[in-house]
């Protein structure tokens, strides 16, 4: 693959990776015309071949671009000192609504569609997505039943356990709905107290007590708030 380039600026530089941003997220890799992006970026496709000699080349520069972008954010936030019980349906709140945002679930759905074709981007996707969700679940985890309060024997599976239950529905359906849309639609974004997002956060937090309950622990779930 042609190296991707780096450390260029300038408004025409910006104005590139905006329209081919926005045009690789509505179309996917393979879907996506060098022509739509020069459109979309108010540029040449001499502009844009000065750039990006291949459009694999582009795709790899807007992918790393936004993958750096969501490595800036904190998806996880919780007290310290709350218990298990008070803080696993936020943390289930938090994990819906971060997967839901149309960014995440943009980025989400192209790398995947290509992952055979770049690998590479899969793997730094994943790691991203361990890093912000998996570690500090499992951080929170190991402290909880290290306390007593939860039975988890292997805490970076049961991470990987919360972290799907809390997906379920609200991930598949931001992947697959955000298909035909760009970042300049103006669809708002879910936030923790959205219905969905409470009711499917809760709902896995439950779940999740009752599986690593400890013996004669106590399982029930308080109304959790954002």
């Amino acid at each position: 693959m042609t190296p991707t380039p780096t450390g260029r600026t300038g408004r025409k530089w910006d104005q590139a990776l905006r329209g081919a941003r926005d045009i690789f997220f509505r179309d996917g890799y393979s879907g996506a015309s060098v022509d739509d992006i020069a459109r979309a970026a108010g540029v040449s496709k001499a502009t844009l071949y000065t750039y990006f000699p291949e459009k694999s080349t582009m795709y790899h520069e807007v992918v790393r671009n936004e993958l750096d972008r969501l490595a800036q954010t904190a998806p996880i936030d919780i007290d310290p000192g709350l218990s298990a019980r008070q803080a696993l349906p936020l943390i289930g709140r938090q994990i819906a609504c971060w997967l839901s945002q149309p960014p995440v679930a943009s980025l989400h759905r192209i790398t995947l569609a290509e992952a055979l074709r770049f690998p590479e981007l899969v793997a730094s996707w994943r790691e991203i997505r361990d890093r912000l969700l998996h570690d500090p679940v499992r951080r929170h985890l190991e402290r909880w039943s290290a306390q007593g309060e939860l039975d988890i024997p292997d805490a970076a599976l049961a991470a990987e356990q919360l972290i799907a239950l809390s997906a379920t529905v609200v991930q598949d359906g931001a992947i697959f709905g955000m298909a035909a849309r760009t970042r300049t639609t103006g669809t708002r974004a879910p936030g923790p107290d959205d219905p969905a997002i409470a009711r499917i956060g809760d709902s896995a937090a439950r779940l999740f007590l009752i599986a690593h309950r400890p013996r004669n622990g106590d399982c029930s779930l308080s109304t959790a708030s954002a």
